[in-house]
């Protein structure tokens, strides 16, 4: 009877907690798009901890939803699933009513069954702005690089570099895939342009679908989309040029299939196309936290005036390059990139360069110039990354390998001084870079991110007769003066991550440490008139080693806000630096603890426009090639050393970003204001003469500060039919200069703007005009006055396309550039060019002719000018050059 009394009693006991574990529970909250749209007809579901659904619903027209539902001794999660979103999960607690704001990231929703394709220019969905190419591409267009610089609202400068709206692209991918990793001219030089349906652009792109909720992403990138027929089929292209001593060819192999994805070209050429810049890297790889550490070179050959016009009027090349690059997908999400590459390179440089240095105690230093020198490079580069992408872990595995070999040989005339130069530069590189983002449940993740580098180079400066005989020889004459240096590097950087998120707020706190190590041997050698081969003396050599071992961490608060986010952050920086210089045995230490704070602000202002403000503070400490007392012959004329404590570099940076686009109107403009602060415990101090310039570091509280404003705006005017397009920028920068024992403070102003024009004139024929123009002033105090130094420039282009026929096309391309200075007489240069296409409607190849500076102009003159400088820059120019091209598809 106890028995059956006492089983009664714990079934009710059991009956009544489970009526009292039971209560109504309500969730409720929107769904919208990453730019505030609410999202309707997206399906809800709470399911329990087995994955069992509990309630489900839709969101309304508004993007509004309520679930209501009696809760039990479970945890619940909600799941949101629309049309071309990702899927959204995340758990909640059992509260009486929670409310919940959601926003789903677009993704690509493939219909197997039906196609929508729109013949509009422009269409925004969501954060994508897509451009149909067809709309943009003309006759002439022969890759995806030529229509991607008329796109409204993009602008590619010289080199290849693409911005949007005033904002760098971070990536090019290839229908969604990244093949190059920031090398994206490779694709933009090579894709073509009937392989390619549209350029999108990926406004805030955040590829790491383990890290999406996590972070707030800034980054712009562009996505190539194939066409059908591109996915389905290898695309090989081909050309081969020749003309009055000139030739060009190339090769190109495309695969762009679902599993692999390909591009290999060889390129050869002496027609002045650089193919080193292809080949270099101009995007950033995403959530890469760690940076690869620079090799530094001291020694150099000649000054780094470069003429400010395109490199095919005087680049004297001897060109080849090869290059392979395949991504495989494999399974279970998982990728395999290989990017293999070689330059073998020649190239002449001969050029004059008159410079004129006013210093404040009114005496103006002067020296001529006059170079003559050939470099050849060999350099192979070898990359392979492994990597999964999901959406509950991402792993990355990148290792890098590179070998530049520089060989740079010359003859150099300074004041009617005669002298050969030979400047080899070796150099090896080796990296591994790991990543790893792994889900902790539904609302943490696991963060880690590792990086190992190695690195060394080998310079050696050798003169020929020797210079400089009063410092190196006792004012004797000597056969040859040889400078080495041997530099190497060890960088290791090892880092943890912990976010978690709830409700609008992800935290995020990390732990890491690094050590570098820097070593520099060098020593200056002279070879005397009997061919003994002697040092120069102890003041020229260095042995020193350098370590740097830091401890550091992160602690950083996101705030979701409705249409933006707020993130603060502060990385707290313990660094202990020390260095042994053998010669001087001396070894010194130092420690210091930085907190490295930084506040972020983005909101979008409704459908179209966004604000973006930022401001951290940084500081960076010196290296190796800071710290060196002995000196160094850096080049000919200059010789560096060191006599100030460890260089450290205080950076505040404040910049506010205003922005506005609406496609369809096919309107951009951006206004962006910067400020920088820059304070450093030392200054460089020169002394120079008609022949030698001596470089000294010392120790000096010394302040930099800068301001700049810029904008663009893009605008197609449908009633003239005319693409407009403007850009402009005011910068402001003060600080000092230390020159022959005077210490004389300088401000310098700089205007440019400049206005791009483009209009149909015809059915067949595009007219395009661009011009540009630049102010620069320049003033220093000094005891004995103010010195000013003013110059400007004007450049002009225009542009005649005409399409004669389906079949026949030609265009014509004037360039003009002036230079002006209130002591001088003006600078003017001119080229014309000219081109014409032949392509057979029945051919799969065409025909093409073209003449590079036509007026035959042999010499180019440049201004260039600096708070106490003045120099006058002039280059032989490449003839006129006549080639014919044949291009093909195989």
């Amino acid at each position: 009877m106890f028995k059956k009394i006492a089983l009664s009693c714990l079934v009710l006991l059991f009956c009544a907690d489970s009526l009292f574990a039971q209560n109504a529970l309500s969730i409720s909250g929107s769904v919208k798009d990453s730019i505030g749209n609410p999202i309707a007809s997206a399906s809800i579901a709470v399911v329990n901890q087995n994955g069992a659904g509990i309630t489900f619903s839709t969101t309304n027209d508004k993007g509004l939803f309520k679930c209501d539902f009696q809760s039990s001794n479970e945890s619940y999660a909600i799941k949101v699933t629309a049309m071309g979103f990702q899927q959204f999960t995340q758990a909640f607690p059992q509260k009486n009513e929670y409310n919940l704001s959601i926003i789903l990231k677009q993704t690509a929703f493939k219909l197997n069954e039906v196609t929508v394709k729109s013949n509009a220019k422009i269409s925004l969905s969501s954060d994508t702005l897509k451009y149909n190419v067809k709309g943009f591409q003309e006759s002439n267009d022969r890759v995806i690089g030529d229509v991607i610089n008329r796109l409204p609202g993009i602008q590619v400068d010289e080199n290849g570099a693409i911005t949007y709206n005033g904002k760098r692209i971070t990536n090019v991918y290839i229908d969604g895939d990244n093949l190059l990793d920031g090398r994206y001219k490779m694709a933009t030089n090579n894709v073509p342009v009937d392989a390619v349906e549209q350029v999108q652009v990926i406004e805030r792109d955040q590829p790491i679908k383990a890290l999406n909720g996590y972070v707030s992403s800034n980054n712009v990138s562009l996505n190539i989309k194939l066409t059908d027929s591109a996915r389905t089929m290898s695309v090989n292209t081909g050309y081969v040029g020749a003309g009055n001593k000139a030739y060009t060819g190339e090769l190109n192999n495309l695969i762009f299939n679902k599993k692999i994805k390909a591009i290999n070209t060889f390129k050869t050429n002496n027609i002045g196309e650089n193919l080193e810049a292809e080949q270099a890297s101009l995007g950033a790889s995403f959530n890469n936290e760690m940076a690869l550490k620079i090799p530094q070179t001291f020694l150099s050959m000649e000054s780094e005036n470069l003429p400010n016009m395109k490199e095919k009027y005087y680049l004297l090349n001897n060109d080849n390059s090869g290059s392979l690059n395949a991504l495989v997908k494999l399974k279970a999400d998982w990728g395999l990139r290989l990017n293999l590459s070689t330059l073998q390179l020649k190239r002449k440089y001969k050029y004059n360069n008159a410079v004129s240095y006013f210093l404040g105690n009114a005496d103006t230093i002067r020296y001529n110039e006059t170079q003559d020198n050939v470099y050849k490079l060999n350099q192979w580069h070898a990359e392979a990354q492994l990597e999964k992408n999901g959406k509950s872990i991402y792993v990355k595995s990148t290792t890098k390998f590179e070998i530049p070999k520089w060989d740079r040989n010359g003859n150099t005339s300074q004041n009617e001084q005669n002298f050969g130069q030979s400047q080899p530069t070796h150099q090896l590189s080796l990296s591994n870079e790991m990543n790893l983002v792994k889900a902790l449940g539904v609302n943490n993740i696991l963060q880690y991110n590792g990086l190992v580098q190695y690195f060394k180079v080998n310079e050696n400066l050798q003169i020929t007769p020797g210079v400089q005989e009063d410092i190196v020889n006792d004012g004797f004459s000597y056969l040859l003066l040889n400078q080495q240096a041997n530099t190497k590097n060890v960088y290791i950087n090892q880092s943890a991550t912990f976010k978690t998120r709830f409700n609008r707020f992800v935290l995020s706190t990390a732990a890491g440490v690094s050590y570098e190590h820097n070593q520099l041997e060098s020593n200056l050698y002279k070879t005397d008139s009997a061919n003994a081969v002697l040092p120069v003396g102890n003041e020229f050599k260095n042995d020193v080693k350098f370590d740097n071992f830091g401890l550091y961490g992160r602690v950083s608060a996101l705030y979701l806000l409705e249409k933006g986010s707020i993130n603060v952050e502060a990385n707290p920086t313990w660094s202990h630096i020390s260095y042994l210089e053998t010669e001087n045995d001396q070894y010194k230490k130092n420690s210091y603890f930085l907190l490295n704070p930084l506040i972020e602000f983005k909101k979008n202002l409704g459908k179209y426009s966004e604000l973006n403000a930022r401001f951290s503070r940084q500081t960076e400490f010196g290296q190796v090639n800071d710290i060196y007392t002995g000196t160094i012959l850096v080049n000919y004329r200059q010789f560096n050393f060191n006599d100030r404590p460890l260089p450290k570099t205080d950076v505040s940076t404040f910049n506010i970003r205003y922005a506005y686009r609406k496609p369809l109107k096919m309107l951009f403009y951006n206004v962006i204001f910067n400020y920088d602060r820059t304070n450093q415990n030392f200054i460089n101090s020169y002394t120079i003469d008609s022949g030698l310039t001596k470089s000294i570091a010392i120790d000096f509280k010394n302040k930099l500060e800068q301001y700049a404003i810029s904008g663009n705006l893009s605008k197609f005017l449908f009633s003239l039919q005319l693409n407009f397009s403007a850009h402009g920028n005011l910068s402001m920068q003060k600080g000092n200069n230390f020159y022959n024992n005077e210490i004389t403070p300088f401000s310098g102003r700089q205007f440019s703007a400049g206005v791009v024009l483009r209009k149909k004139l015809f059915s067949k024929i595009t007219l395009t005009l661009n011009g540009d123009l630049s102010r620069s002033v320049n003033k220093q105090e000094s005891l004995n006055g103010l010195i000013s130094n003013e110059t400007a420039s004007e450049k002009f282009k225009g542009e005649w396309n005409h399409n004669i026929s389906s079949a026949i096309s030609y265009s014509l391309t004037y360039n003009f550039t002036t230079y002006r200075q209130a002591l001088q007489q003006p600078v003017r240069n001119q080229f014309l060019d000219f081109n014409i296409k032949v392509a057979p409607t029945k051919w799969k190849s065409f025909l093409e002719f073209q003449c590079i500076n036509l007026v035959n102009q042999n010499l180019y003159r440049q201004i260039n000018s600096s708070a106490n400088q003045l120099s006058t820059y002039e280059m032989p120019l490449r003839e006129r050059t006549f080639l014919l091209k044949y291009a093909f598809t195989f």
